[in-house]
């Protein structure tokens, strides 16, 4: 019997199932969130956007977020672009207003429920030598964000020859991993040599471009690949106390649980809550 060895090519272009924000913890707003320029500690020439659960690829208001790599001689960083616009934004306001005794809240937030807090958001992930630092920004108190550092964790991935997709243009090939109790499929890019990708995810031989668990409760894919001039900046120290790993997980499932959405609380406009989406972590274990 002859056998045949099919490659399997494949265009992507959406998401199968995107979770809800699991908390309704306001979003942080410490006294001097945003009126401080923040320092730049490197130039990316290059900028993927990622659309972070997104229901249409196409709208960026039905996405929770829209994430940002950026990289610079060996340094790469994965924060919130939604964010980072709101807080230049902001900063544009107080400098045009010095004499304002208050700041707006938002001036061009976008997405879904942008009015909450989400660890995924709100927190930013640097990576260097090796290192990764996550700067753990937590819902409404200035005294209540952390940093910690770990190795950058390894990720086990098998490849999946003669399985590829095109995700921006780029021909991707497949893998999947299991990693810290959940079990991933990833698409990546050796078009791109970047070994990163959202998040805390990376270590394949190209840029991952796409990744998502396989019950797709958590899915990021990219939806842009820029190039051009991109500073790479690190929030203000004096807002952030050292911690663990450990110690940081717990308290963001702490906050999660605490303001989850129960049966019979009022939602933002007084109406009843009749839903709650349950808390699930994407990492469910601690090493």
């Amino acid at each position: 019997m002859r056998k045949f060895v099919v490659s399997l090519f494949i265009v992507l272009c959406g998401s199968v199932w995107a979770q809800q924000k699991q908390s309704t913890a306001s979003r942080p707003m410490p006294p001097d969130y945003g009126a401080k320029k923040p320092t730049v500690i490197g130039n990316s020439r290059i900028r993927i956007k990622y659309a972070f659960q997104a229901k249409d690829l196409k709208d960026e208001e039905t996405w929770i977020d829209c994430g940002q790599l950026l990289a610079d001689k060996g340094l790469t960083q994965y924060s919130s672009l939604f964010v980072a616009e709101n807080d230049a934004a902001l900063r544009k306001w107080l400098k045009e207003n010095p004499n304002k005794s208050y700041y707006p809240n938002a001036l061009n937030l976008r997405g879904r429920h942008k009015e909450t807090w989400s660890e995924y958001q709100y927190s930013q992930i640097f990576v260097r030598d090796g290192v990764l630092t996550e700067w753990a920004v937590m819902p409404m108190a200035e005294f209540q964000q952390y940093r910690y550092t770990e190795p950058w964790p390894p990720m086990q991935w098998k490849l999946s020859p003669g399985e590829e997709a095109v995700i921006c243009g780029y021909k991707c090939q497949r893998a999947t991993c299991h990693w810290r109790g959940r079990d991933y499929v990833a698409w990546f890019t050796s078009e791109i040599p970047l070994k990163s990708g959202p998040w805390k995810f990376g270590g394949l031989p190209g840029l991952i471009m796409k990744v998502f668990d396989t019950r797709h409760v958590y899915t990021w894919e990219a939806v842009g690949v820029e190039n051009g001039r991109f500073p790479i900046l690190q929030l203000e120290e004096r807002f952030f106390r050292d911690s663990t790993r450990k110690k940081v997980l717990k308290m963001q499932r702490e906050w999660n649980m605490k303001y989850n959405e129960l049966s019979g609380r009022m939602d933002f406009n007084m109406r009843p809550k009749t839903q709650r989406y349950p808390y699930e972590p994407l990492e469910l274990t601690e090493q």
